[in-house]
């Protein structure tokens, strides 16, 4: 079922969000619920220092297999300018991408280059959105899959109603939903830090941030399950961001069981979206890209320490990252 963009009308969405929090409460004792989780990966077909058809396969590899072996539906966004090679799109990297439909999985528009919304006047940014389709979507009606969901690279999203409404309104004309996102992460560090150390033949040093990425993973989830709470007043069928990168190809699977030991079972990302709070519209303006949950709180008022607490990335890593 293709479900419509919501647009960002401001008094209609806390009117909304106020009623869908009432009757869900009403509706689902939090002590009843079942965690549930949407899981996306941006970037593809990989995000990688090495753009090498290999590199990209070997990626795709490691990721498909971690998700077919938790029976884990996923979402992957693409950029469509990495698919070129000589003036035009490369065959084998077309097949990177065919190769996640074929597991099952939907594929979406991230754009075709990665542009910043909030740099990039509107109407160019607006071309690259319509350029990062034709590939995936004619990718999509061959599997006779679904092709419906967008993401705003970097969340970035319009610093202004007018730039959000011209957005909000080309979506809905190219029938993209909008793939919130709110579980947000810095997960990209580690995945720099640990392809740092494994270029630079350090197994130790990369075993050593595999196992603080899974550790910081997990009390990232712990940290917006009770912002979850805060914000909508239960535990909101979560969607998680990562990336298709190397770490993920290598511990993905060690990142997916401690959510199941933190009780969560994976859906697809409309199951997710069906849940009442995501008819709340986003109305946040300013210039970070941040989760949807924090949206939400900004626009009911919260501020500074409501916010505190997130987890940091250890210094170790962040010593790998910026090598």
């Amino acid at each position: 079922m293709r479900r419509g963009h919501r647009g960002m009308e401001r008094a209609r969405a806390s009117t909304t969000s106020a009623l869908v929090v009432a009757a869900v409460l009403a509706a689902s004792p939090l002590e009843a619920q079942t965690r549930r989780m949407a899981l996306t990966f941006d970037d593809l077909p990989a995000q990688a220092a090495r753009q090498e058809t290999a590199v990209f396969d070997s990626i795709t590899d490691g990721i498909l297999a971690h998700l077919s072996a938790r029976n884990a539906p996923a979402v992957g966004f693409v950029n469509e300018g990495k698919l070129d090679r000589n003036g035009g799109p490369d065959p084998a990297r077309v097949a990177v991408l065919r190769r996640w439909l074929q597991a099952g999985h939907e594929l979406g528009n991230h754009t075709r280059t990665h542009p910043d919304l909030h740099t990039t006047p509107v109407d160019v940014w607006l071309a690259d959105l319509e350029a990062g389709e034709p590939v995936t979507r004619a990718l999509a009606a061959e599997a006779e899959m679904p092709f419906r969901y967008f993401r705003h690279p970097m969340l970035h999203t319009g610093r202004t109603p007018e730039i959000k409404a011209r957005v909000a309104e080309r979506l809905d004309a190219l029938g993209y939903e909008v793939a919130p996102v709110t579980i947000d992460n810095q997960e990209w560090i580690f995945a720099r830090a640990w392809d740092n150390a494994m270029e630079d033949r350090e197994p130790a040093l990369a075993g050593r941030i595999a196992d603080a990425y899974v550790s910081y993973m997990d009390s990232i989830v712990g940290y917006y399950e009770q912002q979850s709470r805060a914000i909508v007043g239960y535990e909101l069928p979560q969607v998680l961001l990562l990336h298709a990168n190397r770490l993920n190809a290598h511990a993905l699977d060690r990142l997916l069981a401690a959510l199941v030991a933190r009780g969560y079972t994976f859906v697809e990302l409309e199951e997710a979206l069906a849940d009442p709070a995501y008819a709340r519209g986003d109305e946040y303006l300013g210039p970070a890209g941040i989760t949807w949950l924090h949206r939400w709180a900004l626009a009911d008022g919260q501020r500074g320490a409501f916010f505190a607490g997130e987890p940091e990335v250890p210094a170790f890593v962040q010593e790998a990252f910026e090598r």
